[in-house]
């Protein structure tokens, strides 16, 4: 398996490991949800899942979640759940203990309580899968496979869309800085996007989306000379890419973010070797 290969395996892993961890965390954090699920998971198989995503997301790993947190934080939640769930046996009676660790895992991936309360919430309700229609576009080339970013190059790109989508970081880098890896990242995001396929329309509109507004950032930047703040609509863009990338639906949380400037977002990835 050569190297590009590789890393899109271990992408796909990391992404797979992500989702089956909010869901099983989702079902054991509200109880009438777990009352309408079919057969609960073995031990064995939630005990592996909470050590997949533990081992994914140690203290190496340079991902950041929500409020630009890294992602290894995160871990000492499942840890606990970890321990909890050691001596239980899945059932849809779910202990308090084991729903408050849950919660508290949701919590610090960035998801709030619903609105109607961990308790009341219900699972949704089936929906029949969309019919499977390939993707009339034709696969990638061995050569666009190749040039897909590093996991850890996609990363940094979206730590930089979080920080030109949100005022207090852009009033408090200076303008060359943030311009400086702009095309870089956001070439890294097209080569990454443009090699997606979906086998349903709805997958086929999200990448379409995120590709054109990916095409218009790139050309508000590359107009963008770095001597004075970025454009308002470079920045509005920026944060429509990063709410979608990160499932956002309130623009009004970027007002408010602000961190210490990571440097890492600051400088141009290093180029893949094909």
């Amino acid at each position: 398996m050569d190297e590009s290969t590789e890393a899109q395996a271990q992408s796909q892993k990391w992404a797979q490991c992500m989702v089956q961890m909010v869901n099983y965390a989702g079902a054991l954090a509200a109880p009438r949800a777990a009352q309408s699920l079919g057969a609960a998971p073995s031990r064995e198989e939630l005990l592996g899942l909470l050590d997949r995503f533990i081992a994914l997301n140690g203290e190496e790993s340079r991902v950041t979640i929500g409020d630009g947190r890294p992602i290894h934080e995160v871990t000492a939640q499942a840890r606990t759940l970890r321990a909890l769930c050691e001596t239980w046996t899945p059932s849809p009676e779910v202990p308090a203990a084991i729903q408050q660790a849950a919660r508290s895992l949701l919590a610090a991936f960035g998801f709030p309580e619903p609105p109607e309360g961990w308790d009341e919430l219900e699972a949704p309700p089936e929906v029949p899968p969309e019919p499977e229609a390939p993707d009339s576009r034709p696969p990638p080339t061995e050569a666009e496979l190749a040039a897909r970013p590093h996991p850890f190059s996609f990363g940094v790109a979206i730590g930089w869309c979080q920080y030109l989508g949100s005022p207090r970081m852009v009033a408090k880098i200076p303008p060359a800085d943030l311009r400086f890896p702009a095309l870089s990242h956001l070439d890294n995001m097209l080569a990454l996007f443009r090699t997606a396929r979906s086998k349903n329309a709805e997958g086929r509109a999200y990448f379409a989306t995120l590709i054109q507004r990916l095409e218009t950032l790139h050309a508000l930047c590359e107009a963008w000379d770095g001597a004075e703040a970025p454009p308002a609509r470079a920045q509005e863009v920026a944060r429509a890419v990063h709410m979608q990338l990160q499932h956002k639906s309130d623009p009004r949380e970027y007002d408010e973010f602000e961190e210490d400037v990571d440097p890492v977002y600051l400088t141009i990835p290093k180029v893949r070797n094909a």
